[in-house]
């Protein structure tokens, strides 16, 4: 059974090889099959290069032939000119069939190190999640570059200089032999062999420093990168000095070795340059003689030289080649040693995954990641298709490994994972992971645009699916907020971005692949409650009628899982419902209990925050820090605020900082010199607060890249987590397009504060109204909670006995389940209740009274309370049956006195009674 065998990815193939042997094989088996892949168009190269070197070797000749033919003579000179037209053509003709083979060669070239790097780059995507948690991303880059370019080098450079040399060198040796004297031909031969072993023996013992070099330079790569992606940590603990000095310690030890490098360079090259001078001067001193004493003319002199020349350039360019080509060697012998690596899950399955129903299951399974510390223990259970299975316990029990395994990411110990009946190690992992959708806990994107990212979930998207797919993750509006919209950039694994965006994108993902299976890996627990309870919707949607696994953290997001299993140290130590777990009173029960008690103390911390809130001076506030930032961009910055006292109950510091964010946010977006209009006005019962801005309207001038490119500093807005926050205080939050579409508008709707204040009156008030309420039955009808208890807390103050209701049905059932007598001797209702409203609740209450011929005494007294108060809403209400109309925020005193208008005298009656 496979498992532990392969457990980790280790070099194991090959393993008789060393580094180098093996990078040297792998170098030449990849350029041989390029070379024979092209090798119509090496042949041509090669041919061409041949010929571009005999046209060089006749150079000479034809500058011998000139020379001889311009000696003084008995005869008169005349001018050379075929032979001077020749040697300049000669010269042109090596130059154009160089350029031609290079021009035939550089796609072979340029093949060999893209088939090198996509091989590569394939074979880390092979790797599993083991291999790639213990190597540096920086360490790879550097690698993967060195090594590539070494391939390109060996392949272009290194082939076509070392085998023209070699043909260049035997041909002029056999034109030396063949014309000369054998004694040229010897000193060329020794020069050549003594540059060849003095550069061979000495670009050996260079090896060691080029290879600490490339340590070094991989270690400061792998630094810089690591560095740069933890940056928020770096400034968190403001560490960039000693981050800069860790860089700096090893780029100090790069330099003494790059010193020790050059040093161990410049005397190869001393050394090569010496032979090669020595060989020069043997050469030239025999051609000397040979001309002194007559056997040879200067014409022969001046070819003995150039050939002399032509030898020693290539030559020295074939010593600094050779050292090149060792130091390519070096350079892929990482980028090769990476290629030993075998993928971590084993087998080659050829069968595809064939999907029925979807049901998954786990048969005993053991696992460890490393032995002698084993993860998971006898593991047993199934998903039907199209059921809900959620796992919860504490940290490292073993939740996520369960994914791990459904993915293949790793192979089990022991049991086995079973799809559709089908063992999931004899399928191949592309088709399993194909029917698997994933919203990981933290959902990294990619450095490109929010359409890019959506889309990856499924290649090949039209504009419209993915379209579909952000609305469905309920993320379209805040995408079409934008200037460049889908097409905007994210930064940087997406940090340009809130965790629940990242989420929705994540979310969105998942719904455009639309698989049969799902993993929820604790896809929410990075996030606040809030954010977490707008997110959970979306999550419950996707889940419908597909076979699903979740793995969560807070167990408010699981109460509807069919099947729930408890883990403990690699254990199922708990299965059942949520009510059937709650009533074992086991782990899951002591893990509620905790939870809830959380919940509580946070919904307790909310309530407690909230406070009477003056919209107008938030809004004074948050103008006057933004100050800076519309006069910088010359914005046209219009606020409209309505003459009434506009006041809410809510958290102001929260409060504050929405619309401070939305300000912002939209001074971000508009255009130099754009408009923003802030109004702050009532609508019926509610408080609105509402910013214009003019994002898309496109500026007459302006650089594409900056419509774009969302600014770094600048995080987009996230309407479903403000709307989270905005419920928390009884509100909601909106965002729409302008109506003109040249912008985005920004609604916080929240309900008006009920009673104005419930600051402590003064000692002297305090005697006074002490009382006043004493013995008053009072019934008070808001769908608001929070008005409901405002008003109770202003009544029982004042001694009276308040019942509340949170809807006229309730009002409505109540009254007619009492007697008469016993009916509350005032009503305060709030206008809109919702269905029924006050109107007809008032309407009802009549009714009643008239069905039981209620006296006019007996009545019972209305008050209407609401956010209207014009004159037709106040006549609307006394037509409707109430007595006394009042409008939010009421102030305690005014409300009091109301009441003892139109209760007064009831109350007095009651207290004379007694």
């Amino acid at each position: 059974m496979p498992g532990k065998a392969n457990a980790a990815s280790r070099p194991a193939a090959h393993a008789g090889l060393s580094n180098s042997a093996f990078a040297r094989r792998e170098i030449f088996r990849t350029v041989g099959q390029v070379l024979w892949r092209f090798r119509k168009r090496s042949a041509a190269a090669l041919g061409l290069l041949l010929i571009a070197k005999l046209f060089a070797i006749l150079v000479p000749v034809a500058l011998k032939g000139i020379v001889d033919s311009l000696e003084p003579t008995s005869v008169a000179l005349t001018l050379p000119v075929f032979l001077l037209l020749g040697y300049a053509l000669l010269r042109f003709l090596a130059g154009l069939f160089t350029e031609l083979r290079d021009l035939v060669f550089v796609r072979v070239t340029q093949t060999a190190v893209a088939d090198f790097t996509v091989r590569m780059f394939d074979h880390l995507h092979s790797q599993g999640v083991r291999f790639h948690g213990s190597q540096q991303t920086g360490v790879f880059s550097r690698d993967v570059q060195r090594g590539t370019a070494g391939v390109g080098f060996l392949l272009g450079t290194a082939l076509f200089t070392i085998l023209p040399t070699l043909v260049e060198i035997v041909t002029v040796l056999g034109i030396l032999l063949a014309a000369y004297r054998p004694g040229f031909a010897g000193i060329v031969a020794l020069t050549f062999a003594a540059y060849a072993v003095y550069t061979v023996i000495f670009t050996e013992r260079r090896t060691i420093f080029q290879r600490q070099v490339n340590e070094l330079d991989s270690a400061a790569g792998g630094h810089l990168v690591d560095s740069l992606l933890n940056y928020e940590t770096v400034k968190f603990y403001t560490s960039q000095r000693f981050e800069s000095q860790r860089l700096q310690s090893i780029m100090d030890r790069w330099i003494d070795v790059g010193l020790a490098n050059q040093r161990a360079l410049s005397v190869l090259n001393l050394g090569q340059s010496g032979i090669i001078g020595v060989g020069v001067a043997a050469v030239m001193l025999l051609a000397g003689q040979e001309v002194v004493s007559g056997r040879m003319a200067v014409g022969d002199l001046i070819l003995v030289n150039a050939y002399v020349i032509q030898i020693c350039l290539p030559l020295s360019a074939l010593g600094m080649i050779f050292r090149q080509s060792r130091e390519a060697l070096i350079n892929a012998e990482r980028m090769s040693e990476l290629l030993r690596y075998e993928p971590e899950v084993a087998g080659q399955p050829a069968a595809e995954l064939v999907l029925q129903g979807g049901a998954v299951e786990f048969r005993g399974v053991d696992f460890s990641y490393e032995p002698g510390r084993q993860i998971l223990h006898d593991i047993d259970f199934a998903i039907p298709p199209g059921g809900t299975v959620a796992v919860v316990g504490g940290s490292g029990s073993g939740k996520s490994t369960l994914a791990r395994l459904l993915l293949r990411f790793y192979d089990a110990d022991s049991g086995s994972i079973v799809v559709d009946g089908q063992d999931v190690r004899s399928v191949t992992q592309a088709s399993l992971r194909a029917a698997i959708g994933v919203v990981p806990q933290d959902a990294l994107l990619f450095n490109n645009t929010i359409g890019f990212n959506i889309a990856y979930g499924k290649h090949g998207a039209t504009a419209a699916e993915v379209s579909e797919a952000a609305k469905a993750a309920r993320i379209h509006e805040l995408i079409e907020s934008l200037p460049a919209k889908y097409e905007t950039m994210v930064g940087e694994r997406g940090v340009k971005l809130s965790g629940g965006e990242r989420q929705r994108i994540a979310i969105a993902r998942a719904v455009l692949k639309n698989p049969p299976l799902l993993i929820f890996d604790e896809a929410t627990s990075a996030l606040d409650t809030r954010t977490e309870k707008a997110i959970q919707a979306e999550l419950d949607q996707l889940a419908q009628g597909r076979s699903t696994l979740i793995i969560a953290h807070r167990l408010s997001t699981v109460v509807d899982a069919d099947l729930i299993l408890v883990m403990d140290h690699g254990r199922i130590v708990e299965r059942g419902t949520h009510a059937q777990l709650l009533k074992s009173q086991g782990l899951y029960a002591q893990m509620w209990d905790l939870q809830r008690q959380q919940i509580e103390l946070d919904a307790s911390g909310t309530k407690l925050s909230a406070q009477p809130v003056n919209l107008v001076v938030l809004i004074a506030g948050v103008l006057d820090a933004l100050r800076p930032a519309i006069d910088d961009k010359g914005i046209a910055f219009y606020t409209l605020i309505g003459q009434e006292t506009t006041r809410v109950t809510g958290d102001p510091s929260a409060l504050q900082q929405l619309i401070f964010d939305v300000c912002e946010s939209a001074i971000a977006f508009t255009p130099v010199s754009g408009r923003i209009e802030l109004r702050l006005e009532r609508d019926g019962g509610d408080a609105t607060v509402s910013i214009t801005d003019s994002r898309l309207m496109v500026p007459e001038q302006h650089d594409e890249d900056d419509m774009t490119v969302i600014a770094p500093e600048q995080r987009l807005l996230d309407p479903v987590s403000m709307d989270a926050i905005m419920q928390q205080m009884g509100g909601r939050f909106e965002a729409r397009p302008s109506r003109d579409e040249t912008g985005m508008t920004f609604t916080l709707r929240m309900p008006l504060r009920a009673v104005a204040s419930l600051a402590a009156p003064s000692a002297q008030d305090e005697t006074k109204a002490d009382k006043l309420l004493e013995g008053l039955r009072a019934a008070v009808a808001d769908d608001q909670a929070e008005a409901r208890e405002l008003l109770a807390a202003v009544l029982d103050d004042r001694g009276a006995r308040t019942a509340t209701y949170e809807s006229g049905d309730s009002l409505l059932l109540a009254l007619r389940t009492t007697p008469a007598s016993e009916w509350p001797d005032v009503l305060i209702c709030d206008i809109s209740l919702g269905e029924p409203d006050g109107y007809e609740v008032i309407a009802a209450i009549r009714q009643m009274e008239a069905e039981r011929s209620s006296s006019l005494a007996q009545r019972l007294p209305a008050i209407a309370l609401s956010g209207y108060s014009g004159s037709e809403d106040r006549l609307r209400a006394l037509l409707a049956g109430f007595q006394v109309h009042v409008g939010k925020p009421v102030d305690p005193r005014e409300l009091v006195a109301t009441i003892l208008a139109v209760a007064g005298p009831r109350l007095n009656r009651d207290k004379a009674k007694q």
